[in-house]
């Protein structure tokens, strides 16, 4: 559990991918501030794992393990000179990805649910998901988030009151269980790591996906930093962060 009164977060963000020159979850995860406040008082850090994540099977695996260890080194920003903490205790990780493969562009998507085998498509270094080698692991067929539907509830909510009628009609927002290629890899084996890790199973389903809208302007990116800011504030408030 984090220090009284603090949680942290770490987020993740990839490079351009496929077809696209500009990835929007590199932009938005650049964007975020390293430090909100929850409407429960709680103070919220925010920690961008240090670099883009790759879509291969080997490198999803390796950023797992790397962002659960929690070592301050992986994350930035970079520590001051003064800091003196060596460990982040890890509180839930956020991945963010940008909506592709025929999805509304204009949509921000909340994955609830994400799958061990049926992969289809070759990541960069032409390689398949290896869904026997998680198979023998024991990991089950699927794996969930724990509590992202009343965190969604609550999100839907703030946002309402943040932007009443000037909610944004372009961007439209929707929980699915649908995560695709190396998203959805992602998803699936930053849960699976407390399951593997028995010092970790305290955070058991503690991860989340959210996938982005497409554009990428100046005024979309600070749109998506408000909607991720406050989908993060909405997890924070969950009860499992608030029994100390």
């Amino acid at each position: 559990m984090a220090s009284p009164g603090t949680l942290n977060v770490v987020v993740t963000g990839n490079p351009p991918f496929m077809e696209y020159n500009y990835n929007t979850s590199q932009l938005v995860r650049d964007a975020l501030p390293h430090m909100i406040t929850g409407s429960n008082q709680k103070d919220i850090r925010i920690f961008k794992y240090f670099r883009d994540t790759l879509d291969t099977y080997d490198d999803v695996r390796y950023v797992s393990r790397d962002m659960w260890s929690g070592r301050r080194s992986l994350f930035l920003p970079e520590p001051e000179p003064i800091e003196n903490e060596e460990h982040v205790d890890v509180d839930f990780i956020l991945h963010l990805g940008m909506i592709a493969l025929g999805w509304d562009s204009n949509q921000s998507r909340f994955e609830t649910t994400a799958r061990r085998d049926g992969y289809n498509l070759h990541g960069d270094d032409g390689k398949l998901v290896d869904s026997d080698q998680l198979r023998q692991l024991g990991l089950p067929e699927t794996l969930s988030t724990e509590y992202l539907y009343l965190a969604l509830a609550n999100f839907f909510l703030k946002i309402r009151i943040l932007w009443g009628t000037d909610a944004p009609e372009d961007v439209t927002s929707c929980v699915s269980e649908d995560a695709v290629y190396f998203c959805e890899v992602r998803l699936y084996s930053s849960l699976a790591e407390p399951l593997l890790c028995k010092e970790l199973e305290d955070k058991n389903g503690r991860v989340v996906f959210q996938h982005l809208p497409q554009a990428h302007d100046s005024k979309a990116i600070k749109l998506a930093r408000d909607i991720t800011i406050t989908y993060i504030a909405s997890l924070a408030d969950e009860s499992i962060f608030n029994n100390d």
